[in-house]
């Protein structure tokens, strides 16, 4: 369990720096994968909010139902984009709006490919 915990938070701080090397202000939710649904990561750049739920898996990342839901609900609240960000060798994102519909190891964008798409 530690150890798992400690990949996660490493994988965490790694988009961070990602994110904040770009100019993004971010934030790192303390109590991350509690029992409290909030984004990972919440990164902010002239306006625009971003929310990741992050997953350091070596298989295909999944969402709990309620996880899923309340982080929607999230973003539906505060105006953010929702990404599920998957770090297995690279990262991996993939809009929480459409994963219902898309499969992440198949259709999710790399970091460069999602920063384009912003137009970071």
């Amino acid at each position: 369990m530690i150890k798992t915990y400690i990949k996660g938070a490493k994988a965490e701080r790694d988009l961070a720096k990602k994110l904040k090397d770009l100019g993004f202000g971010v934030i790192r939710a303390a109590g991350s994968g509690g029992n409290i649904s909030i984004p990972d990561l919440v990164a902010i750049k002239r306006g625009r909010i971003l929310a990741f739920e992050c997953k350091a898996w070596k298989t295909k990342p999944k969402l709990k139902k309620q996880e899923y839901t309340e982080f929607i609900d999230w973003c539906n609240k505060t105006g953010a984009l929702g990404f599920l960000a998957w770090k297995n060798k690279d990262w991996l994102f993939l809009n929480i709006k459409e994963i219902k519909n898309q499969k992440i190891d198949i259709d999710g964008l790399t970091f460069n490919d999602l920063m384009f798409l912003l137009n970071v």
